[in-house]
């Protein structure tokens, strides 16, 4: 594959290394397994696609956010040769073909969701809040930068190593306010502060003291502290209280939540009395509500029969709910507003009309707003590609964001939801990807989501691991086993106490379904997993259901006890885990937790295993890994061991993710029989 534009700050860089990558390229290794074989004798295997394409693939241009005036744009880019931030205004071209007019050398963002929004613009539409994670300790740092001034040093809001700050939206409209908190003076709570990007000073405005418990705070539609959650006793598990500030500044009781039951706003507006949460309460699954604020009263908005709602789509600044979005199988979107549906439905025609959308969308959805609704970043998804879009709705003209890039339908497979009834008669959801020009049984890759209370999602054939598995030639397994979320409290609560049981035969049943399904060669199949993925890669090489003929454990869990005991201190659900895996500070629970560890029955796996660790894991201690290794390599078992100092519980930098593929993709070469595109000259790019 080429690529079709290159930063000037790759030119030097890629030229000293073409000679050294000539000599090199002779280290890719063709298939072994049967069915490859047979697949590239009769010219039906897709061309290979180098690994850097997959993790630094310097021609992305993504994630576009709009200012809150309308008139700029922001999205995440290569600068130079790291991850940066490229902004222009939304009147500079009538299609983008260029990356940016202005870019910035953010380097590699903090992780999605962690703390908030990896970056946003401030009210004022000329400055930009990033956060970055420097050691993957999930410490997270405040970064902004001044859009009109390229050239000048951004502003170290929070330069606290060791502290963690998170952000929570704009402060007041037109400002250059925002609002964030931050653990710097007890590590175990989050206080709520003000910054100002003119003034480049903090202000606080509220603190969490040790008698309030506070595990959330909440911005209203005027950006202003409007709400917070708290915990109402010390232990793990007590009861929520949700709270509104009157304007003395006093606090009112509103609504007391249960330990496993789930209410959280998602816009508070005073001014119009109205509330609107996702909650469980009363139900299985999750559902939109509009609450009353004066008398409580609440007004179902949005349900879906089949799995809990993931969010509703809100203007940015006041108004109810546009739109919501599920997903039971490929994600949808519902609109509440009709006249935006219509709309967005034109603009998917148009932009069908004009070939920039080769296929009719799964699924397009409002990515970001202007504070008037006048313009909107959509994003459309369809099986093959994902497009954002500028619509401005006064004009009614359409604006293609994302560059054009090479046709990927002859390189990727779509990922097909599937469902199953377990043993027992619960229905499992999952995904599958088929290898692309593959006949028959194929060499089979289960790769196991963490949390266990997240979810495997629907994704297009893009250019994600997921895909670059396929392009190897292998078939691509995801569960939803039960303790799942996204599936309803039912579903998830099925899970509890049965990490090693129930849980783990859903993941070898879903293993047999594939089978039976024609897809999987029982003979060559490997699990793959991170964090309690990784739990149940070595949980799976144990229990033995099947003949796993390798395992890749990612920053996996091996010790309960330990796991449990060195939780990062802002860590409050701590009441999920003794429902799921037992009390540790009672010792009939905490003996039987031990004996449920991976790392008390390690010898039991024989396959090779690939480890993979963080050294600043804060979730799941190194330790973990090192004692799976050491332990392994005393009873003489094929294992390798991988460890990054730079990284904790997931690998972010591009440099770090390039070498893991690479070593996983040379391990399942190895161990199941797939292709490898062998050394990328990209491993020679040096450090800026």
């Amino acid at each position: 594959m080429r690529n079709t534009r290159t930063p000037s700050g790759w030119y030097a860089a890629l030229a000293a290394m073409c000679s050294a990558a000539a000599l090199l390229a002779g280290c890719a290794t063709g298939p072994t397994h049967p069915a490859l074989v047979s697949a590239r004798q009769d010219n039906t295997l897709p061309p290979l696609v180098p690994m850097r394409r997959f993790v630094a693939n310097i021609d992305a241009v993504n994630g576009h956010v709009l200012s809150p005036d309308g008139q700029q744009l922001a999205w995440v880019q290569a600068v130079g040769t790291d991850v940066g931030l490229g902004v222009r205004k939304t009147s500079d071209a009538a299609e983008v073909k260029s990356p940016s007019t202005r870019t910035f050398a953010t380097g590699t963002l903090a992780r999605p969701f962690v703390s908030g929004p990896t970056y946003m613009w401030l009210p004022d539409s000329r400055h930009l809040a990033y956060l970055k994670d420097f050691t993957g300790d999930e410490n997270t740092q405040i970064f902004v930068l001044d859009t009109e001034a390229p050239g000048a040093r951004p502003w170290a809001v929070t330069p606290w190593p060791g502290v963690r700050s998170a952000m929570l939206g704009w402060g007041a409209p037109g400002s250059a306010s925002f609002l964030f908190a931050n653990n710097q003076r007890d590590r175990s709570s989050m206080d709520l502060f003000e910054g100002d990007a003119r003034t480049r000073t903090v202000r606080e405005i509220a603190r969490s003291e040790p008698d309030s418990r506070v595990l959330a705070w909440f911005i209203d539609t005027r950006r202003e502290l409007a709400g917070r959650m708290r915990q109402l006793g010390s232990a793990d598990g007590s009861d929520r209280l949700l709270e509104l500030r009157q304007p003395d500044g006093s606090w009112r009781a509103f609504r007391t939540v249960k330990a496993f039951d789930s209410f959280w706003p998602q816009r508070i507006d005073l001014g119009a009395g109205r509330l609107w949460a996702l909650t469980n309460v009363g139900r299985d699954k999750l559902a939109l509500v509009e609450v009353d604020l004066a008398n409580g009263t609440e007004k179902l908005l949005a349900e879906d029969a089949e799995v809990d709602l993931d969010y509703g789509v809100f203007p940015p600044q006041q108004g109810a709910p546009l739109a919501y979005v599920s997903e039971p199988g490929r994600p949808r979107i519902s609109y509440l507003d009709t006249a935006l549906a219509s709309e967005v439905a034109g603009a998917v025609k148009t932009a069908r009309e004009r070939g920039w959308l080769e296929a009719e969308p799964v699924i397009t959805r409002p990515a970001s707003m202007a504070n008037d609704v006048r313009r909107i970043v959509l994003r459309s998804t369809t099986e093959n590609e994902r497009v954002e879009l500028l619509l401005d709705r006064t004009s009614g003209q359409l604006t293609r964001l994302t560059p054009p890039r090479e046709p990927t339908a002859d390189l990727f497979s779509p990922m097909e939801p599937f469902s199953f009834k377990a043993s027992d008669g619960l229905i499992v959801h999952g995904y599958l990807v088929r290898p692309l020009g593959v006949k028959g049984p194929a060499p089979l890759v289960v790769d196991i989501h963490g949390g266990p209370w997240s979810r495997d999602s629907w994704q297009s054939a893009g250019f994600t691991p997921t895909q670059m598995l396929a392009n190897r030639g292998y078939a691509v397994l995801n569960v939803n086993y039960r303790g799942s979320g996204g599936y309803g409290r039912a579903f998830m609560m099925a899970g509890a106490r049965e990490t090693s049981g129930r849980l783990q035969r859903d993941i070898a049943e879903a293993v047999q379904w594939a089978i039976d399904q024609g897809v999987a060669d029982p003979k060559r199949m490997a699990v793959l997993g991170g964090s309690f993925g990784g739990f149940s890669v070595l949980a799976q090489l144990i229990q033995k259901p099947h003949d796993y003929r390798c395992g890749i454990d990612v920053v996996g869990v091996a010790n309960w006890p330990r796991v449990i005991e060195n939780w990062p201190p802002f860590w409050r659900n701590r009441h999920y885990f003794a429902l799921f895996y037992g009390d540790v500070n009672k010792p009939e629970e905490r003996a039987r937790m031990l004996q449920d560890s991976p790392i008390s029955q390690i010898d039991r796996i024989t396959a090779p295993l690939l480890v993979i660790h963080g050294a600043n894991d804060v979730r799941v201690l190194r330790q973990d890994s090192d004692d799976v290794v050491a332990t392994l390599q005393k009873l003489g078992r094929p294992v390798e061991y991988m460890s990054f100092p730079d990284e904790g519980h997931s690998v972010r930098k591009w440099r770090n993710r390039l070498a893991q593929w690479r070593k996983i993709e040379d391990t399942l070469a190895v161990c199941l029989g797939g292709r490898s595109n062998g050394f990328d000259f990209y491993e020679l790019m040096p450090r800026q």
